[in-house]
């Protein structure tokens, strides 16, 4: 990787130079970026809490808060971060952008003491209104497999789940399962396009509060603990969300949907596992069309695709070189590195 300072380490942290990281600790970086709040760029979370100052956004603040309450709000070392304006933070300037992932997520760009620009896209979706300038780049190797082509839009995904669940809704209750951020996209594009109570665990209520404040429009959901929500849960007519934490039960009555491009069809975005289940590809990731426009539009002359978080690292560095004529390598896990910078 020559002179570029940037890695991941075998703890899931993104290097951006010696003193900045990113999802993950690493004891000699004073400062961690956390780009959104999904489980595997959590990783080492609480030990950053007493070693390094964290840097998030508003939101991704919020979210945390929801979940874990405890003392986020009141540490001095975890900091907001608005987005769009670089801030100085030691010897560098830092700048989070949108990625359109979820809620709160960003890419990070820094700019190091010597001139040189460094960035970690974090998860994205694509296209982006604006996307970081820099020389070196850890990009998300999830879809980063020519395999991982869509022949469809989210647009078109999110109008054939509606027409699904609407379809199902005639025969009896629909359980749909999804991380965070698909699951408060399904909840959007749901509220008040269909006549029916939407139930969902007390953690869901909270996120979705959070997206509310946020401005997504967002109808309401009934906690499935209250009594409301038990009398709604004995009906054959309603919607019941399941997110982080949230079994689904072992014989749902009605249809279950799974919400996931992962091991999705290209050409298809519904895909019939039985006439009670079914998959739809919503996602908020970028497919492989997309991280390849992506890197493009960052200008970076090296590339490290991340390979703690996809099992597409290699082969997404090799189609970097093959199509854009970049020097691009997977990540090497190596906990420390003398970069010569």
């Amino acid at each position: 990787m020559g002179t570029y300072p940037i890695d991941v380490s075998a703890g899931g942290a993104v290097l951006l130079g010696g003193r900045i990281c990113c999802d993950g600790f690493h004891r000699e970086c004073e400062t961690r970026v956390q780009t959104h709040v999904h489980d595997d760029h959590m990783e080492h979370f609480e030990t950053s809490k007493g070693y390094q100052n964290i840097l998030m956004t508003d939101a991704t603040k919020n979210l945390l808060i929801a979940e874990f309450n405890a003392d986020l709000l009141f540490r001095d070392n975890i900091r907001s971060m608005q987005i769009g304006m670089a801030h100085e933070i030691m010897d560098c300037r830092v700048i989070l952008l949108p990625s359109d992932h979820m809620l709160g997520s960003v890419q990070v760009g820094v700019e190091l003491s010597n001139g040189m620009t460094v960035g970690y896209s974090g998860d994205f979706h694509w296209p982006l209104e604006k996307v970081i300038q820099v020389d070196a780049l850890v990009v998300d190797s999830t879809y980063g497999s020519p395999d991982c082509r869509r022949a469809y839009s989210q647009d078109e995904v999110e109008g054939r789940l509606f027409q699904l669940v609407s379809s199902k809704l005639k025969r009896g209750p629909v359980h749909i399962k999804a991380h965070r951020g698909t699951l408060q996209r399904a909840l959007q594009v749901l509220s008040g396009a269909v006549d029916c109570p939407m139930v969902g665990s007390s953690r869901l209520c909270g996120e979705v509060d959070v997206y509310r404040q946020f401005g997504y429009g967002i109808g309401q959901v009934v906690p499935a603990e209250s009594p409301e929500g038990k009398s709604i849960l004995t009906g054959d007519r309603f919607i019941r969300f399941y997110g982080k934490g949230d079994r689904l039960p072992v014989q749902p009555a009605g249809v279950t949907l799974t919400l996931s491009a992962y091991m999705s069809r290209p050409d298809d975005p519904i895909t019939e596992f039985s006439d009670r289940s079914f998959g739809v590809a919503v996602s908020n990731h970028a497919d492989f069309d997309g991280t390849l426009a992506y890197v493009e539009a960052t200008g970076a002359k090296f590339v490290l695709t991340d390979s703690m978080r996809g099992a597409h690292a290699l082969e997404l560095a090799l189609e970097i070189q093959r199509h854009l004529g970049k020097e691009a390598r997977p990540s090497s896990h190596e906990a420390t590195r003398e970069w010569g910078v």
